[in-house]
């Protein structure tokens, strides 16, 4: 029998071999309508899409950063130079925060 490497790589050359040579292939088009199921979940994101189109949009100005802007803070200061190491900053941030949600108990 063979390996799951050995099936894997066959199953890659097959692909790219369908990809280079016969894209309107039925197994190309099968192969890609299964990633959008399975790893985008194709579904669930459209009916995500349409429930967000009916809502009202409602923009705010928050005085502080948001739980959802965290990520895109982090990105932020990661760019920044600074003789304070990420970890440190970051460490310092989220007492402030949890300082502030204090206030809201």
């Amino acid at each position: 029998g063979k390996t799951a490497r050995q099936i894997q790589a066959t199953s890659s050359l097959i692909f790219d071999v369908f990809a280079r040579y016969d894209p309107e292939h039925l197994l190309l088009r099968q192969a890609h309508q299964e990633v959008l199921e399975r790893q985008l979940e194709r579904s669930r994101l459209y009916s995500t899409l349409e429930s967000l189109q009916a809502m009202e949009l409602r923009i705010t100005t928050p005085v502080r950063f948001t739980p959802l802007a965290f990520p895109l803070l982090v990105d932020r200061l990661r760019e920044k130079l600074s003789s304070e190491k990420l970890q440190e900053r970051l460490q310092r941030l989220l007492e402030t925060l949890e300082k502030q949600a204090d206030q809201f108990r």
